[in-house]
């Protein structure tokens, strides 16, 4: 295309680089999404081997704990330690509200990019706890002697999780999902194993069993509790 003085006119770039761009834009969070399926798919491989390797290996045996409530005081007392990472999260939003001055959260709209990750951090955390908690709990009843070992073994995996997850999320970073695995891998475990406990163990027959074996059941255990 030539201009009035017969020069030719170049032709403009803004559709190429409009082009390019587009394109860059949608292979991004393509990138994105793989590796975070990646980070997520290692955690699945690595969450076995972690749970054998500590099983096997850490010189720690649990204490010999006889009944259902010395079991369930038990886990408790060993999600203490998984509590660790929230509460530090929630000291690291009380400091970040602090630097940004966003004393008032309920009154103020907006937002810091910092103070935004510690608090998703805080309330994620918050309520993988409460599965977590849950699920050891009953797994704990239902669990051998031996397999006691199992409630600390995944209260520190559950731990190691959230504090890979932090300071992941707060750079932005893909990492973040290997660590949301370990953390969430736990309770679905312990999920599926409570659900195999209840239709296994011969206390839970009684539910799921015929009247006669029932009512047996039920007076074992009138004679353990009385007796």
């Amino acid at each position: 295309m030539q201009g009035p003085k017969g020069m030719r006119r170049p032709f403009p770039e803004v559709s190429s680089d409009t082009t390019s761009g587009t394109t860059g834009g949608r292979g991004c969070p393509n990138r994105d999404i793989l590796k975070v399926g990646v980070s997520l798919l290692t955690s699945a491989i690595f969450f076995p081997f972690l749970v054998w390797g500590g099983f096997v290996f850490l010189p720690f045996d649990a204490p010999l704990l006889d009944g259902p409530p010395l079991r369930m005081l038990y886990a408790l007392r060993c999600s203490v330690f998984a509590a660790t990472p929230i509460v530090l999260g929630w000291l690291a939003l009380g400091a970040a509200r602090l630097r940004f001055g966003v004393v008032r959260p309920l009154l103020d709209q907006a937002e810091a990019e910092g103070l935004r990750v510690h608090r998703n951090y805080t309330c994620e955390s918050v309520s993988l706890f409460l599965m977590y908690f849950l699920q050891l709990t009953v797994m704990a009843i239902y669990l051998s002697q031996e397999q006691l070992k199992l409630v600390p073994l995944l209260t520190m995996i559950f731990a190691l999780g959230r504090l890979v997850y932090w300071p992941a999320a707060v750079l932005g970073s893909s990492v973040r999902a290997f660590g949301l695995g370990l953390s969430l891998l736990p309770g679905v475990a312990m999920m599926l194993a409570n659900v195999v406990f209840i239709f296994t163990v011969e206390s839970s027959a009684a539910i799921w069993g015929s009247p006669q074996h029932a009512d047996v059941a039920a007076s074992l255990v009138r004679q353990r509790f009385w007796g």
